[in-house]
């Protein structure tokens, strides 16, 4: 799916393409138009495009300083140039700022339509569309941040590396969508005290170039990463710390896992990992464990039956207890009652 810039002070011009290009069979994601040469530079740093088509006679920048700075910055954008002037200076000049075609007005649909579709095909390769590349650079930077998360070095550094060969052949514009979208992402993640550090990191890549940006972007990768860790680690260390005091209030009742999960916001999957990872022993084993300290206290301090010890530490019956005791401890309760094993 593309998106394409449109360029125009002429509303009827602006119309009557996009008419043409909606009518067409064009995998056109989104067309975005702009009525000067400034404007559409704007837009271009907010949204990018996948092709530009833009007038000449603009206010405040004509369509040839747009497209000489589009091969400046964004050279990766191609442009096509719609013009009421045949005057060769002006074909000689879009020429050299690298413009795919000039068409005459009054635009024929035929030669329009067929204009736009060569230029697209002749995208390279390396580039995807904006929305495709937006989407692929999501979908890394969602296995990466989960790989740091769950400090599986590997993955993360596979990931890492696949990004940044990307950043490295990406178009400006497209690093600061995927800073945007991984900043997204962290604040997602991170500690709240984070966020604010987070947005004065951000402030760096107004009004560089877009080499600039491109460096920027690479040499903050580990920063980021740096943050992600630190955050996941607060918000990790509170989870248990949530986990426990949860586990600790119903240990004598059946939890579920995906009970336990939902009650810290995790998913049960994910919760048993991190669990196990930052305790050293499952949830289960936990509960297990809180089960047997209070069943001994009990079995030492009151005169209480078995079956009444057994039901209120959470066990059906009693040889679910002695089951427990032998499995976890070594001895049986009531081995433990007569006290040779204080």
């Amino acid at each position: 799916m593309y998106t394409i810039l449109l360029v125009d002070d002429e509303s009827t011009t602006i119309k009557l393409m996009r008419y043409m290009l909606e009518n067409s069979r064009f995998p056109v994601l989104r067309i975005f138009e702009a009525s000067d040469g400034k404007e559409a530079l704007r837009m271009m740093h907010e949204y990018g495009a996948d092709l530009v088509v833009t007038d000449i006679s603009m206010p405040y920048m004509t369509g040839l300083e747009l497209c000489r700075q589009l091969s400046r910055e964004f050279r990766y954008t191609p442009a096509i140039i719609v013009s009421e002037h045949d005057k060769f200076e002006y074909v000689r000049e879009a020429l050299v700022c690298g413009v795919k075609d000039y068409l005459l007005k009054p635009l024929c649909k035929e030669r329009f339509l067929s204009s736009v579709r060569r230029t697209l095909e002749e995208l390279p390769e390396t580039v995807h569309t904006i929305g495709e590349t937006s989407d692929r650079w999501r979908g890394l930077a969602d296995t990466w941040v989960e790989a740091v998360l769950q400090e599986n070095r590997p993955v993360q550094e596979m990931t890492g590396r696949k990004w940044l060969a990307s950043l490295q052949s990406a178009p400006p514009y497209l690093c600061l969508k995927w800073h945007s979208a991984f900043h997204r992402i962290l604040l997602q993640s991170a500690a709240a005290k984070l966020e604010r550090e987070v947005e004065c990191s951000l402030h760096p890549y107004h009004g560089q170039t877009g080499a600039e940006l491109t460096n920027w972007v690479i040499g903050d990768f580990k920063a980021l990463q740096h943050a992600v860790k630190l955050a996941a680690y607060t918000d990790n260390q509170r989870m248990i710390y949530n986990a426990q005091k949860y586990i600790q209030q119903h240990y004598n009742k059946e939890i579920t896992l995906e009970e336990l999960a939902s009650s810290v916001g995790y998913s049960a999957p994910y919760f048993s990992y991190l669990f196990k990872l930052k305790t050293g022993i499952s949830y289960m084993a936990y509960r297990t464990q809180l089960r047997l300290k209070r069943a001994q206290e009990l079995l030492l301090k009151s005169d209480k039956p078995m079956p009444q010890i057994a039901s209120e530490v959470g066990y059906n019956d009693v040889t679910s207890l002695i089951r427990a005791f032998k499995k976890e401890l070594g001895y049986t309760p009531s081995d433990y009652r007569k006290g040779g094993f204080v």
